[in-house]
């Protein structure tokens, strides 16, 4: 079968190059950029709240790993360690048991692993459930939030015709992936952000979950967990917290029939947690912080000019810090070619966690 990753016949005629779309991307990161500088006078010390956090982690990351299973699997989920990107990907292909297709969600994590790729390699017929990417393609990744930054969308009804198409063939799916922006090691809680609402039913409409997060995302507390929503929200798009804020505890449960115990009533009835090595036990060994800290966020491409001149073109993954700090998570995914990054320190300055380049 082949994959359903790139934008809809109905956006067919939308070009990405154009001077337009790329004056809506330097639009969009210019309100970014004036929305966060104003926040984070609200939000003084966030910065700081956030790097007390993740280094809690980084410096305890085997335990903390351990925590967190312990606490995922007491809440009934399945859990898999994956040593590696290939891992991972054979651990998804025999979760799906020869289902001929999976609902997939936005998250930086898949393009670490290549799964997009993988699945479509073996005939998997990969449902794109964020609109963004729907839109815009799935060729270039070219922000890790906004997939159509520099991408023309077409008029409101073509959005919402498009938008219910997409909850219509995800609630007859088996299968939905998504990634985490957070890991609970006390409770086993998992938190989901974003600002359409796919990534929800992608994770509960389907009978059956699939997380894949890196190690990294493992946090000690819920209230740790809504501060790293808060960082990557404030930093990356200038909101003071996007839109949806999802906490899976386990699968979908009730005893309201009977006072039984019944599994997938509302939601999945089953989940899986691929936690992903990939380098990051090494990295904590060895002291590479920048590695493990890094949210994701895209605070970093805000105010880059390398972004505006190639990250577009070529994804962000390879702009500027982006290449410099997350190359050794790519290594069994696609070659790595670094961007060109100028002096400006720019990237530095507004980065929460603290990263310098």
């Amino acid at each position: 079968m082949s994959s359903t990753s790139g934008a809809s016949s109905s956006a067919g005629k939308i070009s990405s190059n154009d001077s337009t779309n790329s004056t809506k991307a330097e639009k969009i990161l210019k309100g970014i950029s004036s929305r966060r500088d104003k926040l984070l006078q609200e939000y003084p010390n966030l910065a700081s709240q956030v790097q007390e956090i993740k280094s809690k982690t980084a410096n305890n990351l085997k335990d903390s790993v351990e925590k967190a299973v312990s606490s995922l699997k007491g809440k009934g989920c399945h859990v898999i360690f994956a040593k590696d990107a290939g891992e991972a990907q054979e651990q998804i292909l025999k979760i799906l048991a020869g289902n001929p297709s999976v609902a997939l969600s936005k998250n930086s994590v898949f393009k670490e692993i290549g799964l997009r790729n993988f699945l479509t390699s073996k005939k998997v017929e990969v449902f794109d459930t964020d609109l963004g990417e729907r839109v815009a393609g799935t060729k270039v990744d070219a922000h890790p939030w906004i997939a159509s930054i520099n991408t023309s969308i077409p008029n409101k009804e073509w959005v919402a015709q498009v938008k219910d198409e997409i909850k219509h063939q995800v609630a007859h799916m088996q299968y939905g992936i998504t990634g985490a922006e957070a890991i609970v090691e006390q409770n086993g809680t998992i938190a989901l952000l974003e600002s359409e609402g796919n990534v929800r039913f992608t994770s509960n409409l389907p009978y059956n979950h699939i997380v894949v997060a890196g190690i990294d995302k493992i946090v000690p507390s819920l209230e740790d967990a809504l501060a790293v929503c808060r960082a990557i929200s404030v930093y990356g798009m200038g909101k003071d917290i996007l839109k949806y804020i999802s906490f899976i505890s386990g699968p979908s449960r009730t005893a309201d029939i009977e006072f039984r115990m019944v599994q997938g009533m509302h939601g999945p009835k089953e989940v899986f947690v691929i936690l992903l090595d990939n380098g990051r036990l090494a990295a904590a060994e060895n002291k590479q912080w920048d590695l493990l800290k890094c949210l994701h966020c895209g605070g970093c491409l805000v105010d880059c000019p390398s972004y505006l001149s190639e990250g577009l073109e070529k994804g962000y993954y390879y702009t500027g810090k982006r290449a410099s700090v997350l190359a050794a998570f790519l290594k069994e995914s696609e070659p790595v070619e670094h961007g060109v990054c100028g002096d400006c320190s720019l990237c530095n300055k507004h980065c929460p966690m603290g990263i310098q380049v």
